[in-house]
């Protein structure tokens, strides 16, 4: 009954979007369906909706986005250029140099960050005529491919937690998934064609200074992210009313930059999300599920695939899955204290292929919005490069242990 009841709201969502409701109302709709259906008290509903609607997570993501926003409209105005021309030095072949900025902007992580180099894709992108579909996915897939093994991922840190291992050592073990990743969006830019001669003789000196003035806002929230205790949302917000500040144009044109910044539709897609992950939790279906699941044998391979795949995907937050999921399996996954690190990877990889695929992600919804893509074209793009990932671990344990 419960999982009938998960997948009327998943089909709820699917056709909110085929009749073109926008994802922000389709994912609130959605959360009033699970009140509904779930909650024992439908007065309750109101009550989650204010809460989530004021809680500080969902107040420090909307920051941290339109900080973000901000940040993205200044730099499109005045750096991309230098950014374009920089990496042209770098690289000879502008379908290299394009996935450089959502590789650098994946190395922070932050909500909603690949709106960041979703600028400087749509302007490096005319030699190479993509389809809106095809930079979605060179955006998303390049910004995501560090998240197996940097260690400033919060699912990361909280798997290291649960286990009571160091981070390092994960890393060590899953950095092969990033390498793979890596090969998966290589492979896919070796079908695209540059439609242009034309290339300009390499410089990498002045590529390099041109690259590092260009991205230097980026680069400065980077090291203060990593290096301060301070929130990310204030650091954010800092350096993009720094940067306003520092523009030499009038003051009618920096509130016009405020204004332009902001979109009511990211807004509404952010509160969605928020929303609709709070619902979930409110509901406890997704312990449910994992309670219907055996937790003895081969059983046990049904949640390191499976589950944590679902709730990635329901949710489309690493933390979500590996805090929900991860404190069940820990006696499967470490025996003694010795951490069967194949078990892991399989467990941390079917989790974020479903939080890859997910439509709440707010990196896929946000870089789908910004190039106008349509969800189905992506998806035919996004699911065949996710399938190595999930496939490629669970090849890996059981060839090993035969």
């Amino acid at each position: 009954m419960i999982i009938l009841k998960l997948a009327s709201v998943i089909l709820l969502i699917i056709f909110l979007l085929r009749i073109k409701v926008s994802m922000g109302l389709s994912l609130i709709s959605a959360s009033v369906a699970i009140g509904l259906l779930f909650f024992s008290r439908k007065y309750d509903i109101p009550v989650v909706m204010a809460k989530s609607l004021s809680s500080y997570m969902t107040i420090k993501t909307a920051v941290i986005v339109y900080g973000v926003l901000l940040l993205s409209y200044l730099m499109k105005a005045r750096q991309v250029d230098r950014m374009v021309a920089g990496l042209s030095h770098l690289f000879k072949n502008v379908k290299y140099a394009i996935i450089v900025p959502p590789m650098l902007i994946g190395l922070l992580p932050m909500p909603g960050g690949a709106m960041l180099p979703a600028p400087i894709i749509e302007s490096m992108s005319g030699p190479l005529n993509l389809s809106p579909e095809k930079k979605t996915f060179i955006n998303y897939w390049f910004r995501h491919i560090w998240e197996y093994f940097w260690p400033l991922y919060p699912g990361l840190i909280l798997t290291a937690s649960i286990l009571q291992i160091s981070i390092k050592s994960i890393m060590f073990h899953q950095f092969y998934l990033t390498i793979l990743a890596l090969v998966i969006g290589m492979v896919f830019l070796s079908s695209v064609k540059n439609k242009t001669d034309k290339t300009i003789k390499p410089n990498a000196w002045k590529g390099l200074i041109s690259l590092a003035m260009s991205v230097s806002p980026i680069l400065l929230m980077i090291i203060l992210i990593i290096a301060t205790p301070i929130r990310e949302d204030v650091i954010v917000m800092s350096v993009a009313f720094a940067y306003l500040l520092l523009q030499r144009t009038s003051l009618k044109e920096k509130l016009k930059s405020l204004w332009k910044s902001f979109s009511l539709d990211t807004m509404l897609l952010i509160v969605g999300v928020m929303v609709f992950k709070d619902f979930l939790n409110e509901s406890s279906s997704l312990n449910a599920i994992v309670g219907l699941i055996p937790r003895e044998g081969y059983a046990m391979y049904a949640i390191l695939i499976l589950i944590p795949f679902l709730i990635g995907f329901l949710t489309g937050i690493n933390q979500a899955y590996v805090g929900i999921v991860l404190p069940i399996l820990v006696a499967f996954i470490s025996v003694n204290g010795v951490v069967d690190f194949s078990k892991l990877a399989i467990f941390y990889t079917s989790g974020f292929t479903g939080v890859l695929l997910s439509p709440v992600h707010l990196c896929l919804s946000l870089t789908k919005e910004y190039f106008h893509a349509e969800w189905s074209r992506v998806y035919k793009i996004l699911i065949p490069a996710s399938m190595p990932i999930l496939i490629i671990p669970i090849l890996v344990h059981f060839i090993f242990k035969i």
